[in-house]
């Protein structure tokens, strides 16, 4: 991922961490949609998914528990995209 000419390397940096901690959601969130088996990663990802999610676990209510992931993790995945854009343009 090449920084655009002017970043710092803050701006980069804050940038990286959100995209990470949303790939991490988008990872859980399909974990569950596929019925991985428990396994280490499985597990590993879906216990630091969880308190990655903050207040977005449970904000609205779906008929289905797929569909409940999909939308916790979903919401909490662009939560974290959008906070990580905007501390890099407000501080980078």
């Amino acid at each position: 991922m090449a920084a655009k000419k002017g970043s710092s390397g803050v701006a980069v940096l804050l940038n990286g961490a959100g995209f990470l901690v949303a790939v991490l959601m988008v990872m859980h969130i399909l974990f569950v949609l596929v019925n991985v088996p428990n396994t280490r990663l499985a597990d590993s990802v879906g216990q630091a998914a969880v308190p990655l999610a903050l207040f977005f676990p449970g904000l609205i209510d779906t008929p289905s528990p797929v569909l409940q992931v999909l939308v916790d993790f979903g919401l909490a995945a662009a939560f974290w995209m959008v906070l990580g854009a905007l501390l890099a343009k407000v501080l980078g």
